[in-house]
């Protein structure tokens, strides 16, 4: 059901979801685990009023529950893992079962008989293997349960989540240099990573591997537990398609522990490239990548208040070009060494510009600190806070696209992207009765990402035309445009990401019979702050120009040798005569900060679901969930949207003199009247000016403001 509201934006989606399970119930896209189960007596029948102790051997916490008349129990929000101990009374019987572990976001069955004719006491012993998850007939869906131990054992290259993920046959690795994955074929972006239940996926949608760093923003040392989930159909599941890789930190215990580590690898363990250009392997380029950090945990007060403390850092200048001049080590292109020193000697003598390198050397850094506490109230209350930050900085966000077999790009054009994420998250667990539990969790989250440019210029692009120089490499082609750009990156002048968002949860389970009841409700508001305007300190391009008079006269810029092209461009270069020039400026009386996009998303959801314990080896579980999406952004009414539109385009004829002397020596003036149909837009109010030579054509188009609420849109 779809519900459309022009006074803001409204979205509502319903779901019911019916299964039959042959399990025990489970919870889902959570943080903590539980156990439940029945006891009887010797002679089969349920025992009421049975005392269930769950006590977690490490920190001391303990879980106390009594049955109900059908002899069952049921505790939640208890620590992932264990081992855990529990004890099960009624008068004179009592029986025990040792290292229980318990599965992140999963209900572990544990039937219990008293009374039974050998006093020995039974032990039980669940271990992490990766084959029993997969199949653990107590997973609602499917999915994957991976523990610390297993974490311990796996080698992992990029140490994210997502290589442990691919332990689930149904993920797919789609590009090993970005660490992307697939699940069941869908694109990285509709998969979701959530740590003690707060996202840390890229939430914008702009990294391919979807994480919004180049490692995981929280280490893999710190976490304590991982689930995959596909499928899943709890209602407490929401914002993926794809898979949930949902983890779980460590936590303190009664006992001091920590860990100091370090992974090292450099040039000497890579392989070599192949040129194809050239048909020749090549060393990489020199390079250092380590990554160091450290864990602590232990008790504050011994039973009742623990810490967990972590921190790591990478540094590596790993990430390099894969192209470079002729001559050099790298693959390559059909741009020559003496080019580029006539395009910085150019730079330098006409307008002090310092063009710098092609081979220059990147630098990525990345620092995580995570703090934790855990308190355990008392027996039916326990309370956990975690803060944690990720900054980076890294040349070129890691890529770079300015490098290919027709362009090489100048490290005055290189930028590093500075990220910062912060992140905290507080839960609360509580049993009010032996029936009632309910779990509130809140968590906000602020991503920032702001490129630190190498300069502070207009693009530059010095683009080369016709004759290949000496040493080219075989298979290159003379009517292929080749470009050496410098300056300010045309996409790095004015770009900033701002989001914020806080999350809320309340759920609650009831426990009525043989039916477990979980309803409560979960809110996320998400603030976004996108500025994303190109060539706002201008883009030039200087090339060779046929119809142009140089000062040795006139070129045909297709047939003429190669030196003579670069003297021709070279010399419009220094005489400020663009081939093109485009800029992008505020409309008048507006500021680029209009332009920007400034939203808030909201979504709410309610959820009920029923477990009905039918027998022992069979449950049906049914749910109904309903979420509404809303925003209450409204861009300014633009009246001309609504009315006929003529676009108008004015041609100069005479060549372009210089840069700022562009005389009309004749216009011409074409009017078109587009279609009548009416539309709105939603871009910023800003205005892009154009000039192209040979013929020399400016043209300015101004975007106007987008729609506004206030009367109904035709483009809705």
């Amino acid at each position: 059901m779809n519900q459309r509201d022009w006074s803001g934006f409204s979205r509502t989606a319903l779901s019911v979801a019916v299964a039959i399970v042959a399990a025990a119930p489970v919870m889902a896209q959570n943080t903590t685990s539980a156990i439940g189960g029945r006891v009887v007596g010797a002679d089969g029948k349920p025992v009421a009023g049975a005392t269930v102790v769950i006590l977690h051997k490490e920190s001391g916490s303990s879980n106390t529950q009594t049955t109900d008349a059908d002899g069952r129990y049921s505790a939640r929000g208890l620590r992932v893992g264990g081992p855990y101990t529990i004890t099960v009374t009624k008068d004179s019987d009592r029986e025990v079962s040792e290292n229980v572990y318990l599965a992140l976001a999963e209900t572990l069955g544990l039937d219990v008989q008293l009374g039974k004719a050998s006093t020995q006491l039974e032990t039980v012993v669940t271990t992490g293997s990766a084959t029993a998850a997969k199949f653990n007939n107590s997973t609602m869906g499917s999915g994957t349960q991976i523990s610390r131990a297993e974490l311990d054992a796996y080698a992992s290259i990029a140490r994210n989540l997502q290589d442990y993920a691919r332990n689930d046959p149904r993920l797919a690795q789609t590009d090993k240099e970005r660490g992307e994955i697939s699940a069941m074929g869908q694109n990285s972006r509709y998969n979701s990573i959530t740590i003690d239940g707060v996202a840390i996926n890229d939430s914008f949608g702009l990294e391919a591997n979807n994480l919004p760093t180049a490692k995981q923003p929280i280490s893999v040392d710190a976490i304590q537990s991982v689930q995959v989930n596909l499928s899943n159909y709890d209602v407490t599941q929401k914002g993926y398609t794809g898979a949930n890789i949902n983890a779980v930190t460590k936590s303190g215990t009664n006992e001091y522990k920590g860990s100091v580590y370090y992974v090292y690898r450099n040039d000497d363990m890579v392989g070599k490239r192949f040129d194809r250009g050239n048909q020749r392997y090549t060393d990489f380029l020199p390079f250092k990548e380590d990554t160091k950090g450290f864990t602590l945990g232990g008790p504050i007060l011994k039973d009742k208040l623990f810490f967990f403390v972590n921190y790591e850092e990478l540094k590596s200048n790993r990430a390099q070009p894969e192209f470079g001049p002729i001559g050099s080590s790298l693959t390559n292109n059909s741009i020559s060494q003496a080019q580029l020193d006539a395009i910085t000697k150019t730079a330098k003598d006409a307008y002090g510009i310092d063009t710098g390198t092609v081979m220059g050397t990147s630098q990525l850094s990345v620092k995580d600190y995570l703090a934790k506490i855990d308190w355990n109230i008392n027996d039916q209350h326990r309370a956990s806070i975690r803060v944690a930050r990720t900054e980076q900085s890294d040349t070129n966000n890691g890529a770079f696209g300015g490098y290919s077999a027709t362009g090489l790009q100048m490290t005055s054009q290189w930028w590093q992207q500075k990220k910062k994420i912060d992140t905290i998250v507080g839960q609360w667990f509580a049993d009010w009765t032996p029936d009632f539990s309910t779990e509130l969790k809140i968590s906000n989250r602020d991503y920032n990402s702001v490129p630190q440019n190498n300069s502070n210029l207009p693009a530059i692009g010095i683009r080369f035309t016709g004759a290949l120089p000496d040493g080219a490499p075989a298979g290159s082609s003379a009517n292929t445009s080749r470009f050496v750009n410098f300056g300010t990156e045309q996409s790095r002048q004015f770009n900033v990401l701002d989001t914020k968002t806080i999350d809320g949860y309340l759920g609650a389970t009831w426990v009525k019979g043989d039916h477990e009841i979980k309803f409560g409700g979960d809110i996320q508001r998400n603030k976004i702050y996108n500025a994303f305007f190109q060539n706002v300190n201008g883009n030039y391009t200087f090339g060779c120009e046929n119809t142009w008079q140089y000062s040795f006269g006139s070129i045909n810029c297709n047939t003429a040798p190669a030196a003579l092209v670069q003297q021709a461009i070279l010399e419009n270069f220094t005489r400020g005569r663009p081939s093109s020039y485009q800029v992008q400026v505020p409309v008048a009386g507006g500021t680029l900060n209009d332009g920007a996009a400034q939203w808030t998303l909201q979504q709410a959801g309610l959820f009920v679901q029923d477990t009905w314990n039918i027998s022992k080896d069979l449950n049906i579980t049914a749910g109904f969930r309903v979420d509404q999406l809303n925003t209450d952004d409204k861009p300014t009414f633009n009246p001309a949207a609504a009315a006929p539109r003529w676009s108008v385009r004015w041609h100069r004829r005479r060549p372009i003199a210089s840069a700022s002397n562009v005389p009309p020596a004749a216009s011409v003036w074409t009017i078109r009247r587009p279609s009548t149909a009416k539309t709105c837009s939603n871009r910023a109010s800003v205005s892009t000016t154009r000039w192209t030579a040979a013929p020399a054509t400016r043209s300015r188009s101004v975007a106007v403001p987008a729609c506004s609420r206030e009367r109904p849109p035709p483009c809705g």
